[in-house]
């Protein structure tokens, strides 16, 4: 079951996979139970049995400071929690909460509502950017097999089409990928990180020698670019992405 849009637009993205327990988690588990309230104990041994009550009731706390969560105190020593629907100032029961579901439902365009999701708005808006990386991989790449190769003449359909084929299948392979299966697609480790860095420059280095061997570069210009690529990678690397990766992972 997932949650609707009033919810899920006003969570924080977190792919950090050793996080403890998520807002997400939490409210998914007081939205999929059939109860309209709970108090702080019932939540707890709903989910992970290791988890505490100190850290279930900060998450609630964060979901209550996004508006998601309201709360009822009955006494100093108890505070019912409760989905905070905003077509309802009260706990709504499991039957007034499919009501009005169904009604929203009901009134609604199904495909114009997929479309401004927030997070298919997310995922389109991702996926067209990490584009114009297949983008120039296509033309790229395509340029040295069609030259190097006397397979494939140099037509329009070559030199534009197989380049254009290619950034269209692997954009919309990975919006599908992730629209169906909800993967981010994204490195959620600093060691996976430094792999994929590392795997960058070796690539690079065979794409040098294809260069020199095959096309017959000059060795000194193509060897020099690419040092002077990657000794700029690897700054950018050390200074700006990984200082960015390692403040997004953290709580």
């Amino acid at each position: 079951m997932s949650l609707p849009p009033w919810i899920s637009e006003q969570l924080p993205e977190n792919g950090r996979v050793n996080t403890k327990l998520t807002q997400r988690h939490v409210v998914e588990t007081m939205y999929q139970s059939d109860r309209p309230f709970f108090s702080l104990q019932q939540i707890q041994q709903r989910l992970k049995p290791d988890v505490s009550k100190v850290t279930v009731r900060n998450r609630l706390d964060d979901l209550e400071d996004r508006g998601i969560v309201a709360t009822d105190p009955l006494a100093d020593s108890l505070t019912l929690y409760y989905i905070d629907h905003p077509e309802s100032e009260w706990p709504l029961s499991p039957a007034g909460e499919r009501a009005l579901n169904r009604e929203s439902a009901e009134t609604g365009n199904p495909f114009r509502e997929f479309l401004q999701h927030p997070l298919v708005n997310r995922v389109f808006r991702e996926e067209l950017l990490r584009s114009i990386a297949w983008a120039a991989i296509g033309l790229f790449g395509w340029a040295i097999l069609v030259s190097s190769s006397g397979q494939l003449p140099a037509t329009i359909w070559t030199v534009v089409g197989l380049p254009i084929l290619t950034w269209a299948s692997l954009t919309v392979g990975t919006i599908g990928v992730r629209l169906m299966t909800g993967n981010n697609l994204r490195v959620q480790s600093t060691e996976g990180l430094d792999t994929i860095s590392l795997g960058g420059v070796v690539l690079g280095g065979f794409w040098a020698v294809f260069l020199i061997v095959v096309l017959d570069w000059s060795p000194l210009v193509t060897s020099g670019l690419y040092l002077f690529v990657t000794a700029t990678y690897l700054v950018f690397y050390k200074r700006v992405i990984r200082p960015r990766f390692d403040a997004s992972v953290e709580d």
